[in-house]
Parts: structure tokens; sequence; C-alpha cells
């Protein structure tokens, strides 16, 4: 998705570009939903959203709360009071517990009565009255020039090669927040022009790239891909429960590809399966990416592969397996072995 339109839900769509020149306009929308993205946007939307009330009512017409359900009856009483000062109330909700959020559901019209509500929040805990009436932001995904040009901006006067850029972006996933710390750590380690090798040896891939790469060596049967993946995984530093998440759901991302392939589905159709289930957006690039990875396995393979995760994530709960990394290791020599005799 580039750009914005309607779906079966009266509810807008809208990019993170779109959704934060609105914030900042002279209309904004009465609801926004800020979720799942970066957190590199969500101090921006609050500033704008905080910029819209002067500076001397924000006490009485600005509010934040977390969400969690002890501040249901707060958030109630803020919506209902009236305005101290020039009509103008924000609310920001910084998460939503599903116990809040159905308490919330009651009170609907109140979200709606006040010229602007803002909600950061997971689009599956917002109350479904409200999301429909809501500006919902679902694609986090800039320009890559703009990305490009952000990291050069960071880099500031020192110098860094076009690839080197483009590897610490693939290895960040795109994250600012990533993105910021480890150009730090390129500055400091280097002395000169930042060149690929050196994004290669200070940047770590992040957990959710180095699954993505374990989940795509495996159906394209590059059992020495995979092993690098598992390594990248490891030296992430994350936990099993972690490591399992991300990998199960780069199978089932990979099976519902699989599915809609296979049924002659439009792309549309994944891409609204991984934004309603998985929270993730995926953008062309990487539609196009999980459909060529699923055409090389069969649909029963990604079956027993999500089978075997499932035994690894009981043994790891009861205490049967000390370590995911390494039956993820085993799991691979089982496939290695599956692939040769195949």
């Amino acid at each position: 998705m580039t750009g914005s339109g309607r779906t079966a839900s009266n509810h807008r769509e809208i990019s993170v570009s779109q959704g934060l020149t609105s914030l900042r306009g002279n209309s904004p929308a009465a609801v926004y939903v800020f979720a799942p993205g970066d957190d590199y946007f969500k101090p921006q939307a609050r500033d704008a959203a905080r910029s819209l009330v002067p500076e001397n009512m924000r006490a009485f017409d600005y509010a934040e709360y977390d969400g969690v359900e002890e501040s249901a009856e707060d958030i109630v009483e803020f919506l209902g009071s009236p305005s101290f000062g020039q009509g103008r109330k924000v609310l920001v909700l910084d998460g939503l517990d599903e116990r809040t959020a159905k308490r919330l559901s009651a009170h609907v019209p109140l979200f709606l009565s006040g010229p602007l509500t803002v909600i950061f929040a997971d689009p599956a805990r917002v109350p479904e009255s409200l999301l429909d009436n809501a500006w919902v932001i679902t694609n986090y995904v800039l320009p890559p020039t703009d990305v490009r040009s952000w990291v050069r901006k960071r880099v500031g006067k020192r110098l860094i090669e076009d690839q080197a850029v483009h590897e610490l972006i693939e290895r960040t996933a795109g994250s600012f927040y990533l993105m910021r710390s480890e150009i730090e750590k390129l500055l400091a380690y280097t002395d000169q022009q930042i060149t690929v090798r050196d994004v290669r040896e200070v940047v770590a891939k992040t957990h959710t790239v180095a699954a993505a790469d374990l989940v795509e060596a495996i159906s394209l049967g590059r059992i020495d891909r995979a092993n690098v993946a598992v390594a990248d995984l490891a030296a992430a530093g994350v936990s099993d429960t972690t490591v399992l998440y991300d990998v199960e759901m780069g199978f089932m991302r990979l099976l519902n590809a699989k599915l809609v392939s296979r049924s002659n589905r439009p792309k549309a159709d994944l891409k609204a399966w991984c934004l309603r289930n998985q929270h993730q957006y995926l953008d062309d690039r990487s539609v196009t990416a999980v459909l060529a990875a699923a055409a090389q396995v069969k649909l029963r393979d990604i079956e027993l592969l999500l089978d075997r995760l499932e035994d690894i994530e009981y043994g790891t709960k009861k205490g049967l397996i000390s370590n995911a990394l390494i039956a993820l290791e085993q799991l691979l020599s089982e496939v290695a072995l599956t692939t040769r005799s195949a």
C-alpha cells in the first residue's frame, strides 16, 4: 500500500507520512491509530498532537494514559469533561489492554464528540466501532530515498558508501530507533569513510531480520544460509520465546503465501492477512519475496515445520529443551537430510 484507501470497514488507511502531515495541519482527524509501527514515529506524533493544545491549557485539555484497566475511569472522565481552552482536547493512549478496550467500547461517542483524540494502540485492541471512524496508520514504509537521506544526515560530514547505507537499512529492518544507535557505533568505530565491511562488522542483524532470513533459506533449501541465520539469531541475544515467535510467524506467513498462490488470490489478500493477524505491513517487494519463497516449498513441508516448531516451543516451556537455538540447529540437520534424500 503506497497511498490512502478504504477497506471494508469505514476507517481510512493512511501512511505514516500522511498521518503526521494531517496531525500537523489545520484540520486534524478525530481519531488516529498509530500502530503497528516503529517507535521512532511515536514521539513525533505525540509532539504534533500536544502542539494542537495551547501551552497554557495543556494541564486541562491534554492527557496521556498508558491504557491499562486502572486508567479507564480517568479516561472516560477526561473525555466527558468540558474544554477549558479553545474547545480542542487531545488524549494520547500509548497502548490498550483487552479489559480497558472492552470497557471503553461503551463510551465510543465520547471519543468522537471532541475535536481530536489520538490513540497509540494495537488496532486489534481498539473498539471496532471506534476503529470504523479512525485514520489507521498501516504503512510505515517511507520512500527509500527518504530513508537513505536520513542516514546520510545522521552521519553528518563523514562519508559513507552507498552499499553501506543499504546494508545498514537491511540489517536494522529500517528501524530509525536502531539505525540511530548503530550509526553512533559506526562513527566511533571508524575514522574515515564508512564502508559496507564496517557495517557488517559492527551492526548485527535484528532478530526479526535473522528469523526472516532463516525461514527464506529453509524454504529455498539453502542450509548454508540457514546456518548463518541461526548464528545471527544467536548474536541478536534475544530470549528463546522471541526467537521461536519470530520463526513461527515467518513460517505462518510462508504458509499463507502458499495458500494465496495456490488459490490464485491477489497479493492484497496476503498483505491484509499479515496486517490483521501479524500486525505487520508488507510492501510490494516483501510480498514478492515471500511468494517466491513459498513457490519453492511444498505445503505439507511447511505444515511439518510448523509442527516441529510447536514441539520445540512446548519442550522449551516444559524445560525438556534447554536452548531453542540448539533445537533449531537440530531441525536444520533434519531438513538437510530430507533435502539430500529427496
